[in-house]
């Protein structure tokens, strides 16, 4: 049976061992046959201010695509669903919506963001390129846990622009702006879950 206050404090180590390149394949070795099922909920991104003011002094605006939303948190992208190891938080999170980069009469959308928490990496297809990027990098060294039976909620974990996003982004607006490694924001998710047992 699902031991939530063990899922909890190991919850909080794991999710400190994930920024250790290699921690993850070997907690995952002990890793039990329960998994969270992601249900609903959302990952909410808060950009960073120096960054979201260069890109305005630059004329680049970013704006919610299709279904993601701008909130208090940030801007939120609804959660499709998901699957983690409730022990390591090894697994895979997918969303809706997207986000919309416009500068000088050209637009790029990237949508469909599915979040790895083995690699670190957030991915997006986007449609101008016809083809998934790897968009942005997570760390979630200190990540903030938090779980009841039916919630689990991460946050503090910060975001910064991947090489491939930033190559791409650059060709495509003729600008040398975007930078690999640039601070994007702090990212926050908030998921409903339901346990089940594998085999």
């Amino acid at each position: 049976m699902f031991n939530l206050r063990k899922a909890i404090v190991v919850t909080v180590g794991a999710a400190v061992a994930l920024a250790t390149p290699g921690a993850m394949a070997s907690a995952d070795a002990k890793a039990t046959n329960q998994r969270l099922v992601l249900k609903s909920g959302t990952t909410s991104l808060a950009l960073a201010s120096a960054t979201a003011k260069a890109l305005s002094a630059n004329g680049i605006k970013v704006a919610p695509a299709s279904e993601a939303r701008v909130t208090k948190r940030g801007i939120s992208f609804p959660i499709t669903g998901g699957l983690i190891n409730p022990e390591t938080l090894a697994g895979t999170i997918s969303h809706a919506g997207g986000l919309t980069f416009t500068a000088g009469g050209k637009s790029l959308t990237i949508r469909g963001f599915f979040i790895s928490t083995v690699t670190g990496k957030l991915s997006a297809y986007a449609d101008e390129v016809g083809g998934r990027l790897r968009v942005l990098n997570l760390d979630v060294s200190k990540v903030k846990v938090f779980s009841s039976s039916t919630i689990v909620r991460v946050l503090n974990v910060k975001a910064t622009l991947n090489a491939a996003a930033a190559k791409a982004l650059n060709g495509y607006f003729g600008t040398k702006l975007f930078k690999s490694g640039l601070a994007i924001g702090t990212a926050r998710v908030d998921a409903n879950y339901r346990v089940v047992t594998t085999h």
